[in-house]
């Protein structure tokens, strides 16, 4: 195949699993011979890091979806790199790298990585920009055929893929418990997620203080605008740094996960397959789950944990205290998860998979 000239889109300031995969997907094209340039705001997060990767970032202040100052720099911008293709992901610079890429006969590819619902009405014309949309779950490609936005034919269902070099069980599962100064015998809980709201901290929480009689630790890594609530809430309760650990952001989510003895996601609104799970169960890590977005799609079918309803503190307690009990459980969990990201969720996959249909569109 050709060496492509992409341009990747991204409003967001944020740093999440979006963001995440943007510079995943980035630096593997980039290592089969393609070029790369990310476009996103000038402050961002995912600027930083994908300047920390070299990765080519151009700043561009996206302030709303009929932005005309951004839409005519972004024409420049095009002029100037002549990509092979635009691929969006957020709303705002959906809007605008939709319209440019249309205006100057440019395929627009677009990622829809959460499960909002979509509203599909008639001046909603967003989905109909790209000539390919991608989604990271099955369960969003249904909510967008159901909000009639854009015809069915353009959606696949690309899940972001696990680099398995990185994430699997050869490292060491006492280096974060050590780091942690924890006896070998406790238990260690973590969920791994931005702290915000749709992410469930304070059901985790509030499962946390229902589960006093256990012998365990739990531990929050992440960090956002939430956490000072969240450590406030953990205080109240008299966890704070007894039961409960806050520990911002971390580089080292492979050694923090192989450390782990389970993984919680708590998620209350929206989720595609998250990138935490499928990392989890390469390591072997067994889950407890919210029945949100995408995290049914992929514990379902490789019984790698357990799905329990959202916003339902009792329940998520239920769940860690049956997989913190039985030990062979969380093994066979943790082996048949790995086995199932092995077969079906490999970074090379999700590779190949959107090489394809870049191909596909611009040929034809």
């Amino acid at each position: 195949m050709r060496s492509l000239k992409i341009i990747h889109t991204e409003a967001s300031e944020g740093f999440g699993g979006q963001e995440k995969r943007i510079l995943l997907e980035s630096l593997s094209l980039i290592a089969k011979g393609h070029k790369i340039l990310i476009v996103g705001q000038p402050n961002s997060r995912l600027g930083k890091e994908a300047e920390s990767r070299s990765i080519p970032f151009c700043k561009l202040r996206m302030r709303f979806s009929w932005d005309l100052i951004s839409f005519f720099k972004f024409i420049f911008l095009i002029f100037k790199y002549k990509p092979d293709l635009i691929h969006t992901h957020s709303s705002i610079d959906s809007w605008i790298g939709g319209l440019v890429g249309r205006l100057m006969r440019i395929p627009v590819f677009r990622t829809r990585h959460v499960s909002v619902p979509i509203k599909g009405h008639t001046f909603n014309l967003v989905y109909r920009l790209p000539r390919k949309i991608f989604t990271t779950a099955e369960v969003i490609k249904k909510l967008l055929i159901s909000s009639k936005s854009c015809d069915p034919s353009k959606i696949e269902v690309v899940p972001t893929g696990v680099d398995t070099s990185v994430f699997n069980r050869d490292i060491s599962k006492s280096l974060f418990k050590s780091e942690m100064q924890v006896p070998e015998e406790t238990l260690l809980v973590g969920m791994v997620a931005q702290l915000r709201g749709s992410k469930g901290h304070l059901d985790f929480l509030e499962a946390i203080r229902q589960l006093s009689s256990e012998k365990a630790r739990f531990y929050i890594i992440g960090d956002g605008e939430g956490r000072d609530l969240y450590e406030k809430k953990a205080a109240e309760s008299n966890l704070l740094n007894s039961r409960v650990f806050f520990l911002g952001y971390r580089e080292d989510i492979p050694t923090v996960m192989a450390g782990l003895d389970l993984l919680v996601i708590a998620s209350t609104r929206t989720e595609g397959i998250p990138q935490v799970a499928l990392q989890s169960m390469s390591m072997g890590v067994p889950i407890v789950g919210t029945n949100i977005g995408g995290v049914p799609e992929v514990l379902f079918p490789s019984k790698a944990g357990l799905v329990v309803p959202s916003k339902d503190s009792m329940a998520l307690a239920n769940g860690i205290r049956i997989l913190l009990k039985n030990k062979k459980i969380r093994e066979r969990m943790g082996n048949m998860g790995q086995e199932f990201v092995d077969r079906n969720f490999s970074l090379e996959k999700m590779i190949k998979r959107t090489l394809f249909f870049y191909e596909e569109v611009i040929s034809d």
